[in-house]
């Protein structure tokens, strides 16, 4: 049992003179807990970004897949893919230490509660936007590669391309799904304490504080 749980049984057990410094230690409390939570987001959405480019720069395998794009005339398009997506990252990246530093600098509940509401939805729309961004751009790769006479040279003779078509958008799927899990686990556990703090919030009335 938390701190957060030992002081509502207290708070249960007081006098009902007394209700009122209860509800400000409990908000004091969910105050500090959402604040470490939406701090954590930050810091796993900045390691998110930065590790897979210092694997990239490490190993080298950033200039062995552009050389293999430009074999189906795709570097272009991976470029600006990788530099818009870089930006709209870095942005989430910017709004979560955002929501991190007004929920650390508010004490009011209600100011607590909109911020809580706000990050949610933030972390949401950034799980879609990557989702959506591997699963469009895996397509669009495997199409073109399908489509490059240099891939087709690759291939043995009488090559089953509908089964190939069809185990590449299998494999697309599952990375799609892995990369959801991934965030389900990671970030989804974070919303879920977020919320549980935003019920503790309404259900011991310290949003009327």
């Amino acid at each position: 049992m938390d701190q957060l749980e030992l002081l509502k049984k207290d708070w249960k057990n007081q006098e009902s003179s007394l209700p009122k410094v209860s509800k400000e230690e409990i908000s004091r409390l969910i105050h500090k807990r959402s604040s470490s939570i939406v701090k954590w987001i930050f810091i796993i959405s900045v390691l998110e970004f930065i590790i897979p480019y210092l694997t990239l720069l490490f190993t080298g395998y950033d200039n062995k897949s552009m050389s293999s794009y430009e074999k189906i005339g795709l570097s272009n398009f991976m470029t600006i893919f990788y530099v818009i997506t870089s930006i709209i990252i870095l942005y989430f990246i910017f709004l979560f230490y955002k929501n991190y530093r007004s929920i650390s600098a508010s004490s009011n509940p209600k100011k607590l509660m909109q911020n809580i509401i706000k990050t949610r939805n933030i972390v949401k729309y950034y799980i879609w936007f990557n989702l959506i961004a591997l699963f469009v751009v895996s397509l669009i790769v495997m199409y073109k590669m399908f489509n490059s006479q240099v891939f087709m040279d690759s291939l043995p003779e009488n090559t089953n391309m509908v089964m190939i078509w069809l185990v590449s958008i299998v494999v697309i799927v599952i990375l799609v799904v892995f990369l959801w899990l991934f965030y389900r686990l990671i970030y989804g556990t974070l919303l879920t304490k977020l919320k549980h703090n935003y019920k503790e919030l309404v259900s011991n009335g310290v949003d009327k504080l």
